[in-house]
């Protein structure tokens, strides 16, 4: 439905106003006619009625109607003003013309003229309606591309892409006025696309205009300032009534940061296979450092995992820039600060400028933003920058996903090693249980034959020595039985330590070896740390070994052995000496070995056993000969006291 035309009709003649708004109302389809007696009256229902046209006499009382006109002009400028008088001259029409008048109409009595003012009105108003739709139809256009973030363009279809019209936002993409790529100083296809994504940007354009198709195309250019940005364009081909490719019309906008988070991301699942792939702890976080310096492009960056010894959280990890720093202060107090509070709560930490908080950074490094994730019961990742609020959205996500796998592969690898530890004592149990059966499998089948024998000769002979014989194999095998099983079930198991007297526990060993007539001797009063039973046992071994070997194949011995316990100079730890039959140098290697003994009635296990309980202490045990030409055991890297 078409507006009603409102009209302004100004003349001092009351009945000639009525006469024209009868006929007005009469030629036009919706017209509302207000009428003013004089160009004062006119002036003052201009703005009230807000006509469309002003239809004005000439000669009047007080103000004629060029001098209306110009008083019209003044308040609006662009209003259809008809000069419909009476009083015409060549004069007054060049007059009112060179005053801007819309048209000028000389009044008559007949009807056509009254039909030719109708006309006239109606032209003039849809003419300025016209004309009034036209230019806020531009406005609107052109802020609509003001507002755009990016710029849109019309250029002809060339490599070089030459501008015909590029919008403002030009500038603030490339840094060049659009003027300059309108006149060609400036071309889009050489001086502003990337030398690298020009060809590839023309291929996808002539490929899309085949189809005839749109085109979308990424690429980079150079801004004046020699910036390198991302852009994305969106386009199409503008064709003339005959089908030719008139031009090229779209719009450009910067994704650089897109596309930067679109690339760290890739490099983000990159870091996590590796991680997929770590094992362990520290591996892991030193991982996680350099993929948030190396592909998140964080400035500095720490893992801090949380030790219970010391319940503090310890930098594991840290950005090379700062690893110097941080040398002398390795801990992170369990204080009140972002990295405590963070672990505690398992709440992110966010400071975007910690200038302005009273918060404490244990950190020598120049620290202004602060980001620190919980890695759950683990310890924290913690990221920084010395620029103020200089973490993004995107930087925040990416932080979060880094954190969750690190906390995924920190649980993972803790797993693992729970795995390889356990797989671990599974295969020293199972050599153990080796041991144990080839003992069972071959040594204990000699003494059990020699058993088997004596018994069919007692039986035979009724003699009572060949009980005595079997009795002694039954004992060596019950020894063999008992050191094997000491060996299989205890291991390198070493139970609670605590501050010893060598001399004290040397004693307590020595009464319960059969020592023969042998006779013990301790130098000193020798103060360590171990536990107790197991040092008896290692002891035990060894005076029985003595022992038993003697003095040898010596004619000149009386068939005991002295021994010696005493402290080593100038080294921490004991030795065991005696002057018996000693172990020769080429045998020296091989008496540690399950199973290994120069003597047909021994075991070979008792020294194996001194080895194990020595190595769960962490002691180094070597075998020399001693000055009187025995053995001597001595043991290394043990913990004094006082």
């Amino acid at each position: 439905m078409t507006d009603p035309i409102r009209v302004l009709h100004v003349d001092d003649e009351p009945a000639f106003l009525a006469l024209t708004s009868e006929f007005l109302a009469r030629e036009l389809d919706a017209v509302e006619v207000e009428t003013a007696t004089s160009a004062t009256e006119a002036l003052d229902r201009l703005d009230a009625f807000d006509p469309d046209c002003v239809v004005s006499d000439y000669q009047m009382p007080e103000m004629d109607g060029l001098e209306l006109l110009e008083a019209v002009r003044e308040r609006r400028p662009e209003l259809p003003f008809v000069l419909f008088t009476g009083h015409g001259s060549e004069q007054i029409a060049s007059d009112a013309i060179s005053a801007g008048v819309t048209d000028y109409l000389q009044k008559g009595s007949a009807n056509e003229q009254f039909q030719l003012l109708a006309n006239r009105i109606r032209n003039a108003v849809e003419a300025h309606r016209t004309q009034a739709a036209f230019e806020e139809s531009e406005r609107m256009f052109s802020t609509l591309i003001s507002n755009l973030p990016g710029m849109v363009y019309r250029c002809r279809n060339a490599p070089q892409w030459p501008m015909e019209f590029v919008s403002q936002g030009c500038l603030d993409l490339t840094g060049y006025q659009p003027a300059v790529l309108e006149r060609g100083e400036v071309v889009w296809g050489e001086d502003v696309l990337h030398p690298e994504d020009q060809e590839m940007a023309w291929g996808t354009v002539q490929s899309a205009l085949e189809d005839e198709e749109s085109f979308e195309v990424t690429y980079r250019i150079r801004r004046r300032d020699g910036a390198v940005r991302w852009m994305w364009e969106q386009g199409r081909g503008v064709y003339g009534d005959g089908g030719e490719l008139l031009a090229l019309e779209g719009f450009i906008t910067d994704v650089t940061e897109r596309v930067r988070y679109e690339h760290r991301l890739d490099a983000l699942n990159e870091v996590l296979g590796r991680l997929l792939e770590t094992a362990d702890r520290h591996e892991c976080a030193w991982v996680a450092v350099e993929a948030a310096c190396d592909s998140l492009e964080f400035p500095i960056a720490s893992v801090r995992l949380y030790d219970a010894d010391t319940d503090e959280l310890e930098p594991v990890a840290v950005t090379d820039a700062t690893a110097t720093e941080l040398a002398e202060r390795l801990a992170f107090p369990g204080e009140n600060g972002p990295a405590w509070d963070a672990y505690t709560t398992g709440e992110v930490q966010w400071y975007p400028d910690i200038a302005t908080e009273s918060v404490t950074v244990e950190s020598h490094a120049d620290i202004r933003s602060l980001l620190v994730l919980p890695l759950g019961e683990y310890g924290t990742l913690v990221l920084a920058s010395p620029t103020p609020d200089d973490f993004a959205e995107t930087d925040h996500n990416l932080a979060r996903i880094l954190a969750a796998n690190l906390q995924s592969a920190l649980d993972r690898a803790d797993r693992e090693l729970a795995v390889r530890e356990r797989e671990r004592e599974l295969r020293e149990q199972n050599a153990r249980l080796e041991e144990f059966t080839n003992i069972v499998s071959h040594d204990l089948r000699n003494p059990l034959a020699v058993v088997r024998g004596q018994l069919e000769l007692a039986r035979e002979t009724g003699s009572d020595e060949h009980f005595d014989r079997a009795e002694a194999s039954l004992t060596r095998i019950e020894n063999l039985v008992s050191d094997m099983l000491t060996l299989a079930k205890q291991g390198m198991v070493v139970g609670e330590t605590e501050a010893l007297y060598l001399e004290v526990v040397a004693r307590r060993a020595w009464g319960a070896v059969e020592t023969d007539g042998a006779d013990l001797a301790v130098d000193g009063d020798l103060g360590l740390v171990a536990d107790r039973g197991r040092l008896q046992q290692l002891l035990e071994n060894l005076f029985a070994n003595a022992v038993e070997h003697g003095s040898g194949d010596d004619p000149s011995s009386d068939g005991t052995v002295s021994i010696t316990v005493g402290e080593l100079d100038g080294a921490s730890g004991f030795y065991v000496t005696d002057d018996g039959h000693g172990i020769p140098a080429a045998e020296r290697d091989s008496v540690f070995e399950p199973g290994f003994s120069t003597d047909d009635q021994g075991t070979g296990f008792g020294l194996a056993i001194v080895q194990q309980i020595a190595s769960a202490h962490g002691w180094s045990v070597d075998v020399t000969a001693s000055d009187a030409g025995g053995a001597r055991f001595e043991f290394t890297d043990v913990e004094l006291t006082g």
